[in-house]
């Protein structure tokens, strides 16, 4: 606002003192022009306090005048565009105090009531270093079936801040511990309601509306993908990270082609940044895909084919190998916007090369610091 009065005052002034008028006969430079222009910085939106002092008192040549309003009212647009910039990545809620009894540092299970009058939960974690006039990153780490929200915090780590020093972690409870996508769920919109819960946390909390991002494990992880597929999501999410996703298609166990079946998915944009882990023993969602629970899922290698062609990347990929060929990583397009973790030996469970509650051995690579590391280089 206060840029908007700073541009229109130019606008004023240059309408007003760019007439004809003859000389002055007494000239000034424009470095004793009594004006003075502040700049005053607060967090990341700029705000810019400007006093026009004694313009109507002094003469001055209308060259003088047409030179100095021209270069002030350049660097004006300039900082006004800018400002634009910055207001439109940060959301609503920048200013508001932390929601009663919430602190940085802590993690709180919340209720929401969504649109169709349910009464739905999800635990959030506040950064230790979260000011309500810095715009943060959201995560959004989604539980596998029968699985809970406190159990995904606990394995997917994202409210350890020695991984996520910066963003607000949110874990969304599934209604009877599952999400849309998987067989057996009760047809709720899942997707209507992550997108609920963004708006509130865009209005409540300082987001960061162009650095929003999504995880899963197993059922959580298809819904990844389908929050990645949805044409309204797909533009509010910058990037996803499925682990061992469950990506079942509405297709028949015995018509199941795992290698290639057609996978649903319009998103609204490309390119879609995406990271998949998966693991060649996991039993529960084979690599290999095929028939299960009377529908289909693909093959990982043929989910992650199908993520490079749906983003024009091509079907050839840079393969490395590491931990003695036991981690194989694929990276498709010049900016690796499509990631593929294939690790040996690994079931259904969620990489740590410390215990968790998927593996009680460990594997060869941590997926959590990976997927910091992949959503750091993608905004909207």
């Amino acid at each position: 606002m206060l840029t908007l009065i700073f541009v229109f005052t130019l606008f004023f002034l240059s309408t007003y003192l760019l007439q004809d008028r003859e000389p002055s006969p007494l000239p000034y430079s424009l470095s004793a022009l009594p004006v003075s222009l502040q700049y005053a910085w607060d967090s990341n939106m700029q705000y810019i306090y400007s006093a026009f002092a004694g313009l109507s008192s002094i003469s001055l040549s209308t060259d003088d005048i047409k030179m100095f309003l021209r270069s002030i009212f350049t660097s004006a647009m300039i900082l006004f565009s800018g400002s634009s910039i910055v207001h439109g990545a940060s959301s609503p809620g920048c200013g508001k105090d932390l929601p009663m009894v919430q602190e940085p540092g802590g993690s709180y299970s919340t209720n929401i009531t969504t649109k169709d009058g349910r009464e739905r939960s999800y635990i959030i974690h506040i950064p230790s270093n979260y000011n309500k006039n810095e715009p943060v990153p959201v995560i959004f780490s989604f539980h596998g079936r029968t699985r809970t929200a406190k159990s995904q915090e606990k394995l997917s780590q994202f409210s350890n801040e020695e991984y996520n020093p910066d963003a607000i972690a949110v874990y969304p409870q599934g209604i009877k511990n599952q999400w849309q996508g998987d067989p057996s769920s009760q047809g709720i919109d899942d997707i209507s309601f992550t997108l609920q819960m963004l708006d509130h946390f865009e209005d409540r909390y300082c987001i960061d509306r162009t650095r929003v991002y999504a995880a899963g494990k197993s059922n959580g992880g298809g819904l990844t993908n389908r929050l990645a597929c949805d044409p309204t999501a797909s533009q509010r999410f910058a990037a996803f990270a499925p682990v061992a996703g469950a990506y079942y298609q509405n297709v028949t166990e015995d018509s199941c082609r795992p290698n290639t079946v057609k996978i649903q998915c319009n998103p609204a944009r490309t390119p879609i940044p995406m990271l998949a882990f998966h693991g060649t023993a996991d039993e529960t969602i084979p690599y290999t895909g095929g028939g299960r629970r009377g529908k289909c899922l693909p093959s990982v290698p043929h989910f992650v084919r199908e993520w490079a062609s749906r983003n024009d990347l091509g079907g050839k990929n840079e393969t490395t190998t590491t931990n003695g060929g036991k981690v194989e990583v694929s990276r498709f397009g010049d900016h690796g916007e499509v990631v593929h973790y294939r690790i040996e030996r690994l079931g259904h469970a969620w990489p740590s090369t410390e215990p968790n509650s998927d593996n009680p051995h460990g594997t060869y690579v941590d997926a959590t610091p990976i997927i910091m590391g992949f959503f750091d280089q993608w905004t909207l």
